[in-house]
């Protein structure tokens, strides 16, 4: 067996055993030395194993365990969880909070509704495979979403959660993606530093007759997130 072929299995190995704090691979030198070769050995073992889809190199920020990235088709479809099953991957979502508040006015504009208004604030974080992958918050007339809190009842699914308030279809408006730097309270969340870039979405979902139930905003790592756009035929 070739050098570096015994650095690809023992990498797997450390995989399979969870060995790698936050899917991240050290550096090549840190690999170098633990398994006495040089690092062009080491390159070219973590090479063959992205050609093997176990691992994803982002060039700039480091390597990283390939199950733990998401692929996300942006269309008007807004059920994550659904587009996730084909990835084979665990997704489950934590509530951290969920109250009625009186929104500002931006964002009763985009939920077409009065400034003031009060609306059910559903604050919550996203994992793939246990590891956190995006943090934020969403907002719903409490007119056209009633009791909504009580309907998160032994379920962490906003589809669910909908279909028990009434709402059985929605679907995207739109989506907006920036980037930016997390605040120190989404880094926590996301288990990444302060100085590592996120996407930011925002969004808007609408009834089939076009009235909005939901404004969302998320935190999204940007190391384990690419939106996928297709064009049409």
């Amino acid at each position: 067996m070739k050098r570096w072929e015994i650095v690809r299995a023992g990498i797997l190995s450390d995989i399979d055993a969870g060995a790698f704090e936050d899917g991240r691979l050290p550096g090549d030198f840190v690999l170098a030395e633990r398994f006495g070769v040089n690092r062009h050995t080491v390159r070219n073992a973590i090479k063959e194993l992205e050609s093997e889809g176990a691992l994803r190199v982002q060039h700039g920020v480091g390597t990283f365990v390939a199950e733990d990235f998401v692929s996300h088709k942006l269309d008007n479809d807004p059920r994550f969880t659904y587009k996730l099953h084909g990835q084979n991957k665990s997704v489950r979502r934590e509530i951290l909070s969920i109250a009625q508040v009186a929104v500002g006015p931006e964002i009763a504009k985009h939920l077409e509704i009065a400034p003031s208004a009060l609306v059910t604030e559903v604050k919550s974080t996203s994992f793939i495979n246990d590891w956190p992958l995006a943090t934020g918050s969403s907002y719903h007339p409490v007119d056209r979403v009633p009791g909504l809190a009580a309907a998160f009842e032994g379920s962490n699914s906003f589809t669910a959660a909908l279909k028990r308030c009434g709402i059985i279809e929605y679907k995207r408006k739109w989506t907006r993606i920036t980037a930016r730097r997390p605040s120190q309270q989404e880094a926590q969340l996301l288990r990444i530093s302060s100085s590592s870039p996120v996407l930011y979405e925002t969004n808007v979902d609408v009834t089939p007759d076009g009235a909005p139930i939901k404004y969302a905003f998320s935190v999204i790592r940007s190391d384990r997130y690419e939106y996928l756009i297709e064009a049409e035929n």
